[in-house]
C-alpha cells in the first residue's frame, strides 16, 4: 500500500492543495492521501488564523468527494508544534509495511535539510515534490539522497493561503482559489476578515 502526506496548516485549505494530490496520486499511483493540518509549524513564527477547529473543517469539506483522501487530526490532536518526523513515524507504527509518500510543494525542497529530524523522515518515507507557481525548480540538496526524492510534473498553481486570507480580508470572495463550499463555510463562520 502507497500512501502519501500532505500536511501543513491548510489556513485555508486551496485548489493548490488539491491540485498536488491529484498530480501526486497519478504520478505515484497512491492508494490514499492523508491530508493532516498541523497545530502549529515549526518554521513559521505566526500561529495559524483559524482555529483546528476550523481548519480541519475545511479540510473535510475539501476532500468531500474524493473518497481515497482523507482527513487526519493526527497533529491537531497532539497540540504542539508539529514535527513532521514524530508524524511519519506515528503514521508507520499505524500501517506497518505501507510505503508512505511525503507530498511538499518545490518551495519546501531547499529548506528540507533544516527540518527536524529530516534524515529520520527520510529513512521512513519518500519525498514528492510538485511545482509551485513563483518557484523555480531546484535541484535536490546534496544532503538529500535522490532516490527517495521524487519531482513530479504538472503545472504549478499560484494559489496560496495568504492570498486567500488578504482576498478575504479585502471583502471578495476566494471561491476560484479554493472549493466553493470552503469559500461559504469562510463566510459563513466569518473567517479571515481582519
Amino acid at each position: 500500500m502507497r500512501i502519501g502526506l500532505l500536511g501543513g496548516s491548510f489556513d485555508p485549505p486551496h485548489n493548490g492543495h488539491l491540485h498536488l494530490a491529484r498530480i501526486a496520486s497519478q504520478a505515484l499511483d497512491l492508494d490514499s492521501i492523508l491530508f493532516i493540518p498541523c497545530y502549529r509549524q515549526p518554521l513559521k513564527t505566526e500561529a495559524p488564523h483559524a482555529s483546528g477547529f476550523h481548519r480541519a473543517a475545511m479540510v473535510a469539506l475539501a476532500l468531500s468527494g474524493h473518497r481515497r483522501w482523507l482527513l487526519e487530526n493526527l497533529e491537531l490532536e497532539r497540540g504542539e508544534v508539529s514535527y513532521t518526523a514524530d508524524t511519519v513515524e506515528a503514521l508507520g507504527t499505524r500501517f506497518p509495511g505501507a510505503r508512505l509518500v511525503l507530498l511538499v510543494g518545490a518551495d519546501a525542497l531547499a529548506a528540507f535539510p533544516r527540518w527536524h529530524r529530516f534524515r529520520d523522515i527520510l529513512a521512513a518515507a519518500d519525498l514528492a515534490v510538485a511545482p509551485r507557481g513563483g518557484v523555480e525548480s531546484a535541484p535536490v540538496p546534496r544532503s538529500l539522497p535522490s532516490s527517495r526524492v521524487h519531482l513530479l510534473k504538472g503545472e504549478p498553481l499560484t494559489v496560496s493561503s495568504t492570498l486567500i486570507r488578504q482576498t478575504v480580508a479585502a471583502g471578495r470572495t476566494a471561491g476560484h482559489m479554493t472549493p466553493r463550499c470552503v469559500a461559504a463555510y469562510i463566510r459563513k463562520e466569518g473567517l479571515y476578515r481582519e
